[in-house]
């Protein structure tokens, strides 16, 4: 199926079209019932009627922007904070623990508390910054 949706659409494709190229490829769509948002949801959530046993997310970045209320923080596997997922800014937490262990100086927390929420105010309000 996903190199169905390749074909028809080269570029991405947004919440909406994949219910839509779902519904024309044969699959049932009608199962899906859209959720309530939350206020800082990023994922757009449809249950699965009629016994809501499951669901299925739609993160619709590219199409339908949430960046105002996005309240996520991601922490790379190499120990960079994340303000947004796509954008490029990274900071170093990792090397800010070991340049001050290094100077045998443990991190505070005050100073830990710091840096996070430098990086925060430094967050865009539009997609990666773009």
């Amino acid at each position: 199926m996903l190199t169905l949706l390749q074909e028809q659409h080269e570029e991405h494709l947004s919440g909406n079209d994949s219910i839509g190229v779902n519904n024309e490829n044969g699959i049932d769509t009608s199962i899906f019932k859209r959720e309530t948002d939350g206020a800082n949801d990023t994922t757009k959530w449809y249950s699965l009627q009629p016994s809501s046993v499951g669901r299925v997310g739609f993160i619709t970045s590219m199409s339908q922007h949430f960046c105002n209320t996005c309240n996520r923080l991601r922490i790379t596997a190499d120990g960079n904070l994340k303000v947004c997922l796509f954008g490029s800014d990274e900071v170093s937490l990792r090397d800010a623990l070991r340049m001050k262990k290094e100077n045998e100086n443990e991190l505070s927390e005050e100073d830990l508390r710091l840096l996070v929420h430098m990086a925060v105010r430094g967050k865009k309000a539009v997609l990666g910054g773009h």
